[in-house]
């Protein structure tokens, strides 16, 4: 692999596999079927955990539950982050310090990832986006909120922006995954291998969370209207597909370009920039962060001052992006 190891990255590229293509490559892949925090999810603590944590805080959201949450800066609105497929508050790190220089940037840890409770039995994306909206009123944190998602916390953030239109001021998609992404993907697998590997993931399940609900629920969300939205998407994912054969790579890179100009499309106030240097995960000092951090910056300032966001090109130049509108 061509990154350096940190906390949970094996399991953490494996599950970009995941989110990439809607379960599919990753079993080509062999990693197992393993999410994007492999190793992540923990069990219950006991009732006695300390409310401050690693720099943040356990937020208690009612039924005996708490979440992780970690805040920096001031100001409004608040920038709310959301990690990928079993990701966590670690996945920001190395832009939530520089976000927090603009207004309050908060990053959580979903039930049962980090140092957030697990929850039991099986949910699906609807629950999480409910969790979110419990956390940010036990914490006392009042909107509007930009909601930053990578992966499948694009999901989240796009289910959050469309369930509270009124709160959401602002909306912006890190290499997030697409509309009905599951099935789109198995229709580019072989003909001859698509039924077994349609059965294996008919219960799309992982680690607890219900995943093919939550492309159901992903599939309604058809426009977010006017909520200024910036789309960064990665520009190599070599990582994610290099294991596939050579035709069914290219069929699913054009799909997950395909998907990201649809992401760009939900809203009429909208930039899409590609960053050209990245995999998936464009946030982390080896993809490119300042991208992402330029991009929740241009979001902020539109939601704050109630303006449109300015043009891609007038934020972004230079070889190493691309901008698409």
């Amino acid at each position: 692999m061509r990154h350096p190891q940190r906390r949970g990255s094996t399991g953490a590229r494996r599950g970009s596999r995941l989110a990439l293509v809607g379960l599919v490559c990753a079993l080509a892949a062999g990693c197992g079927g393993r999410s994007e925090g492999e190793g992540a999810q923990r069990s219950a603590r006991p009732r006695t955990a300390p409310l401050l944590v690693d720099g943040g805080r356990l937020v208690a959201i009612g039924g005996g539950r708490r979440l992780y949450l970690k805040c920096m800066g001031t100001g409004r609105p608040t920038v709310v982050l959301e990690a990928g497929f079993g990701g966590s508050t670690d996945d920001w790190r190395d832009v939530q310090p520089q976000l927090g220089r603009i207004t309050r940037t908060c990053a959580y840890d979903r039930a049962g990832l980090g140092n957030s409770v697990a929850r039991p039995g099986v949910h699906d994306a609807g629950d999480e986006v409910r969790d979110l909206w419990r956390l940010l009123h036990a914490a006392h944190l009042p909107g509007p909120y930009v909601l930053v998602g990578h992966s499948y916390g694009g999901l989240l953030a796009r289910l959050f922006a469309h369930e509270h239109p009124e709160q959401a001021a602002g909306v912006v998609l890190v290499d997030a995954v697409g509309r009905d992404q599951i099935r789109r993907a198995l229709a580019n697998w072989p003909r001859a291998q698509a039924p077994a590997v349609r059965r294996a993931f008919a219960r799309a399940v992982e680690d607890g969370v219900d995943l093919a609900a939550g492309d159901a629920l992903g599939r309604r969300v058809r426009t977010l209207g006017a909520t200024p939205l910036a789309v960064v998407t990665a520009g190599r994912h070599e990582a994610e597909l290099g294991a596939l054969p050579r035709g069914l790579a290219r069929a699913q890179e054009r799909l997950w370009n395909a998907m990201q100009d649809e992401l760009a499309a939900l809203s009429s106030d909208h930039l899409h920039v590609v960053a050209l240097r990245s995999d998936h995960f464009i946030q982390r000092l080896d993809g490119q962060p300042e991208v992402v951090v330029r991009a929740v910056g241009a979001v902020v300032r539109a939601a704050h001052d109630h303006a449109r966001l300015p043009a891609c090109r007038r934020l972004f130049s230079g070889p190493a992006v691309r901008c698409l509108r």
